[in-house]
């Protein structure tokens, strides 16, 4: 037997025709036995052809090539994508095909099959895909194992749906569970079903209809045996338990209180995904959800944002997620941190007679032209930007006045008022909510325990000096609030380390004379303070130590909290100052605006209060039993817990895994080496972001992304709409990437606001935000989430201009999720009804006039970690806590969007299992098919991908599967491709990788760049520089793979 016949067919116009009195099966074993080999019928064009490349494997009955088989009869895939291609002919008219020669071939009973053909070409094709279908279901029904048919069939997203509705899944009734998950699954898999019915040739109506009967009898099957009033899988929990008592007197009773929350601590666990990835603790959020302890799963979501992960009391007893104060920082103080560097820039590019763009796109346009032509060619009568931000800091230490008269001062001045009202606001909450007087406080404490343990002698009466100071300022901040002594007006003081290593010499003789002069210390006493004061502006830790014992000497501490011991007037040691005011700027909003929101959610930055409340319900868990097992497992757990809640409130404030000492060698080597990363590699982030675009399909549905999005997209700029939407979005502290770069720093993990003090840093760290700039991202980002917030936000107010009781359980959640209950929904309807207005059908919530001020910060928090949620953006409770620190972060770079997809793609995806999940994973994944083939063109690779190494690359791509592809990918390359996803599915061609990738695959990129430069150094010492030597150099240039500068770079190094 010529086994050639088993190639697919394209063509049958030298067929000879067979008996019709044969059944399909029998044509082909005819077939066979005629040795029809000789007939060359060309490749076949399907989907799954390049799974098994047919065309030169030889099939036989042990079952080889029957996985492409399988896959091409019984999986989904293969018939979307024979639609597509039907859909590509025309018809003509007058065709018929049963009068075409070519039906001669086909027995009569088959050729209903083909009477839609409408053109010889689909007759054709559709002959093609008849013959191939019948010799793949012959060689299927032979072969050894059904477990390739058993895994193509499941290997589909109605495989992940739940077994039944909850309504039935609880039912009482067998009967009921039987019928309701019967006629759930029948319904769930008939799409499928039909639609390989019409383009599978070898099926039809009736295998789909037996199909759906076997699917409505196992799901009535499993619905009624899984299911019942006291059991759920999807519930987790039981229904019968006892109504949870309510009382107001829970605050004052805490025994009360504790019985309670241990009641309801199950509803603040996360709800079940069905595959079980919620339980899987690999980040502190997912492992502090799962604690025993009621308080610690309570404090979590008020403490980070736990990236529209749902918690079981969202679906069940219809009670909301807190907000966090991560998301209400982000809402409160970053709009007014925008509209500062904004006024920066508006005065800057007036003063260089340029009128500012309204946009932040384009305004931060106008801001790089104007940088690159002062690089070109230095306009020597305009001070460049830098420099004017350095006059707004003079002026601001000033009383807002610009201490040079010249054309710019004007300008200046204008600057420094404006960035005077968010410092004062600033202030002025830290002084609501007492954070300078509680911070007091602990000093005194602090200091009268160091003066009970110290022994008598010189150093017992500095601390006792120290404590009357710090009583003094306790008394002065109660009296007046806080006031600057060293400057006529307030600028946050930060020592530049660099500055002050550039030039001892000159710090030691300014303070010097200072001490002889001001403190009436004689020469010795005042050179010794003088060199004190200069070691710590050096070794001090360069942010508010929360643990540890606070210190009276406040001097260098980034934390505005700290008072100033040093009354030095910031004048005399100007030139060893922080003199740049956006980075001021963002420093200040950053430490203070969170420490704000601490001390106002917790009573305490430190959280001291809520730790103690954690610790002794531990205690009474303990005392709780008397097995040793379990005593030890709640002791551990103790430890783990408040562990992760200090490095979660750590990491809030931007301080953890901080380096004690930044300025060390390792930690700068560090900073650079991140910062490198970022310029020689993600010039084509753009490109690799463009399935962001259907991340808000995926949350909002398509429905709400074309009438909520594209409608309102493409209507005039200045339309009433567009203006309101963007305004709102603002304010709720969206969309700020144009001159924040937030994302991009959060993907590439370089946003490290205590290291970067040093010179050279410096000028890496502002060479990655021009970088981000340059490749497009900083406006990709802003353009997503601000497309993104505008559909949330009318999303939002549509369900809150209906009454309650008539929104779906899914927009009941999507409420609750984030925050908004039943009785803020009320709030907020009157407050929209109140203050709205209704435009193009659509309500603009004008939350600016809202009279209930609590009631719009909650709105613009939803919004803010919703748009979050969509456009992946990681937050503090995302990651892996070992990717902080200054190792991890080094070897784990760029992996934050993929640790971020994890819990705000896969995660929260799973959980909610609706339809726009579904459409909007398969639309990540297709556009991610399209960015790796322009990968492919940018990169000048040739290689054709088969089926499932370009399904696989562009799932890896899509980010729907969070850090599981880059452990995949890691494992691959080091074993070759060996092991992994490619070679279970069928890639059985192992590809022998470099030394420096798989370096890199362990080691992160910056243990790729380093071996690909030092391969590179080698060859040039030993005078081996060849092709693949420039390649190397190639990889590691600075701003190499922007796509725009492949030409100019192809020239010099070669395509």
């Amino acid at each position: 037997m010529d086994l050639e016949f088993f190639k697919p067919h394209t063509s049958f116009n030298t067929y000879n025709a067979p008996p019709k009195q044969l059944s399909s099966k029998q044509l082909i074993q005819k077939d066979i036995q005629e040795n029809m080999s000789d007939v060359d019928y060309g490749p076949h064009l399907g989907l799954m052809d390049a799974i098994n490349d047919q065309s030169v494997q030889v099939f036989t009955h042990d079952g080889s090539g029957n996985w492409g088989r399988a896959f091409r009869q019984f999986n989904f895939i293969e018939g979307l994508y024979r639609l597509s291609v039907m859909g590509q002919y025309e018809d003509v008219e007058g065709f018929d095909p049963i009068a075409h020669p070519a039906m001669e071939n086909i027995p009569e009973m088959d050729r209903y099959r083909f009477i839609n053909a409408g053109s010889e070409g689909e007759l054709l094709k559709k002959i093609d895909y008849y013959r191939s279908d019948l010799e793949d279901m012959e060689m299927l029904m032979s072969g050894p194992s059904l477990y390739p048919i058993l895994s193509a069939s499941l290997a589909t997203p109605t495989s992940f749906a739940p077994l039944a509705p909850l309504k039935f899944m609880r039912s009482g009734s067998v009967w009921k569970r039987f019928a309701g998950g019967g006629i759930f699954t029948a319904a769930l898999i008939a799409p499928e079903e039909l639609l390989l019915a019409g383009t599978i040739e070898s099926r039809d109506i009736g295998h789909a209809v037996l199909s759906m009967g076997a699917g409505a009898i196992i799901g009535g099957t499993l619905a009624s045996a899984l299911g019942g009033p006291s059991k759920s899988l999807l519930s987790g929990t039981s229904s019968t338990k006892e109504p949870i008592p309510r009382s107001a007197g829970a605050a004052a009773n805490p025994k009360f209180a504790r019985d309670t929350g241990r009641l309801t601590m199950e509803g603040d666990a996360l709800a079940e995904t069905g595959v079980g990835i919620e339980k899987l603790g690999w980040n502190p959020v997912t492992r502090l959800l799962k604690s025993d302890n009621f308080i610690v799963r309570k404090i979590v979501p008020q403490l980070v944002d736990i990236g529209g992960l749902i918690q079981k009391k969202v679906k069940q007893k219809a009670s909301e997620t807190d907000q966090s104060i991560e998301s209400t920082f982000r809402a409160r103080w970053i709009p007014g941190l925008l509209d500062s560097i904004k006024s920066i820039d508006v005065q800057y590019l007036a003063y260089r007679n340029i009128v500012a763009k309204k946009g932040d796109i384009s305004r931060s346009l106008q801001m790089l032209r104007i940088q690159a032509s002062d690089l070109v060619g230095r306009r020597t009568n305009f001070m460049t930007q830098a420099e004017f931000r350095q006059r707004v800091a003079y002026a601001m230490r000033r009383g807002d006045k610009d201490p040079v008269n010249d054309e710019a001062t004007t300008f200046v001045n204008k600057a420094a008022v404006d960035l005077r009202k968010h410092f004062d606001d600033i202030k002025d909450e830290a002084t609501n909510v007492k954070l300078f007087e509680r911070q007091a406080q602990k000093v005194i404490a602090g200091l009268k325990k160091k003066i009970d343990d110290a022994p008598e002698g010189t150093a017992k009466v500095q601390l006792q000096t120290a404590l009357v100071k710090a009583k003094e300022y306790l008394k002065q901040i109660r009296a007046t609030g806080v006031n600057v002594n060293t400057a006529i007006s307030y600028l946050p003081r930060i020592v530049r380390v660099d500055k002050v290593l550039a030039n001892q010499e000159g710090w030691v003789r300014i303070l010097t004379n200072y001490g002889k002069t001001k403190l009436g210390l004689d020469d010795k006493a005042a050179k010794d303070f003088a060199n004190e004061t200069l070691d710590r502006a050096i070794h001090n830790k360069p942010w508010f130590d929360v643990e540890g014992t606070a210190d009276i000497d406040w001097i260098t501490s980034a934390s505005s909290t700290k008072a100033r011991s040093l009354e030095i007037p910031d004048e005399l040691i100007e030139d060893f100052l922080e003199n740049d005011i956006e980075v001021l700027l963002r420093h200040h909003t950053k430490t203070m605006g969170t420490d704000i929101e601490l001390q106002r959610m917790f009573g305490d930055v430190s959280m001291q209060p809520v730790l103690k409340e954690i610790q002794d319900e531990f205690e009474i868990l303990l005392r709780g039993t008397d097995d040793v097992v379990e005593r030890a497992k709640i002791k551990q757990q103790a430890e783990q817990n408040i562990s992760d809640i200090k490095a979660l409130r750590d990491r809030t404030r931007g301080t953890y895994g901080a380096a004690k000492d930044p300025h060390q060698l390792a930690s700068r080597f560090t900073r650079f080496m991140k910062s490198f990363n970022v310029i020689v590699g993600m010039g084509s982030a753009t490109i690799s972001s463009i399935p962001d675009m259907a991340r808000t399909i995926m949350t909002e549905g398509f429905r709400n992304f074309h009438e909520k999005g594209l409608r309102n997209l493409f209507k005039d700029t200045d339309s009433a709409i567009k203006k309101m939407t963007q305004k709102e979005i603002k304010q709720a502290g969206i969309a700020a990437d144009a001159v924040l770069g937030l994302r991009a720093s959060a993907f590439s993990d370089i946003g490290d606001l205590f290291g970067s003090r040093m010179a050279f840093e410096r000028g890496m760290q502002k060479s990655t935000g021009l970088f981000f700039l340059m490749n497009g991202l900083n406006y990709w980002n802003q353009a997503m989430k601000s497309f993104a917030g505008g559909v949330i936000m009318m999303r939002m107010t549509e369900s809150i201009m209906k009454p309650w009781s008539q929104l779906t359980s899914r927009q009941k959640e999507k409420l609750l999720a984030n925050g908004i209950n039943e009785q803020d929904h009320s709030r907020m309807a009157l407050s929209i009804r109140n203050h709205g207005e209704k435009v193009d059908g659509e309500w603009m919530p004008n939350t600016e006039l809202w009279t209930d001020r609590t009631m719009a910060m909650k709105f613009r928090v939803a919004l803010n970690q919703s748009v979050d949620r969509t456009i992946v953006t990681p937050g503090a409770g995302d990651r892996a806590l070992w990717t902080s620190t200054e190792f991890g972060s080094l070897i784990t770079q760029f992996k934050g969007y993929s640790q971020g997809a994890m819990v705000r793609v896969l995660t929260s995806g799973l959980q909610e299992k609706d339809q726009a999940f579904w459409q909007g994973a398969f639309l990540m994944v297709g556009l991610a098919y399209f960015v790796n083939e322009a990968k492919k063109i940018q990169y000048g690779i040739e290689k054709e991908d088969n089926f499932f190494e370009g399904l696989v690359n562009a799932i890896d791509r899509s980010g729907t599967l969070g850090w599981f592809t880059d452990v995949n990918n890691a494992l691959e390359k080091i074993s070759d491709y060996k092991l992994g996803l490619r070679a279970v599915v069928g890639d059985n061609n192992p590809k022998r990788l470099p030394f420096g990738a798989k370096v890199g695959a362990l080691g992160g990129p910056s243990a790729a760049n380093l071996t690909t430069a030092g391969a590179f150094v080698t060859d040039a010492i030993t005078g081996n520089v060849d092709e693949n030597s420039l390649k190397s150099l190639r990889f590691i240039t600075p701003g190499g793979n922007l796509p725009y500068f492949d030409p100019i770079l192809d020239g010099v190094y070669g395509e």
